[in-house]
């Protein structure tokens, strides 16, 4: 019988994970929405995963977040998956050098990369140039909406990085 790797096991758990967050982040009326905004589930679980396993394997997986988003939105495919790849190589390389594994740094990355990539977005995809609409009307609520979530995603993550060891 196939035995897999501890490694193996976790990436898959994480990838059940990523396709089951894109299944809730684009699922119509699964999420109730704040101030018309929806929370951006999938940036924020890759950030998550990106915290726990480092630059590299970060990275993978914020690129395999990011072209989930390509998938649902309606930017040129492979806009989010750039995006999401660099935010989480630097997460990785942050929490692997510079800031501590815990639930507040977790948060804050979580915070700073949906705050990065909705400035990203609407620089670069949006129509309107109205900066005194896009604050208050999109960016907060997206952000706090978002940031919200990220305990889960943290414990979650820690509980797979704890139970499922590497071979």
């Amino acid at each position: 019988m196939l035995r897999l790797s501890g490694r193996t096991q976790k990436y898959i758990v994480y990838g059940v994970e990523l396709f089951l967050v894109y299944i809730i982040q684009f699922t119509p009326s699964l999420l109730p929405r704040l101030f018309g905004e929806s929370p951006m589930l999938l940036t924020v679980c890759a950030v998550s995963i990106a915290v726990f396993e480092g630059d590299i394997i970060g990275m993978w997986f914020g690129m395999a977040a990011g072209l989930l988003l390509d998938l649902g939105s309606t930017a040129p495919f492979g806009f989010y998956a750039l995006v999401n790849l660099a935010l989480c190589y630097g997460v990785g390389l942050l929490v692997m050098y510079l800031m501590r594994n815990n639930i507040v740094t977790s948060v804050i990355l979580g915070f700073a990369a949906v705050l990065l990539v909705s400035v990203v977005q609407w620089f670069f995809l949006s129509g309107s140039r109205d900066i005194l609409y896009f604050i208050p009307n999109i960016l907060l609520p997206r952000t706090v909406y978002s940031t919200v979530t990220v305990p889960a995603f943290y414990y979650f993550n820690r509980a797979i990085t704890t139970r499922l060891y590497d071979d």
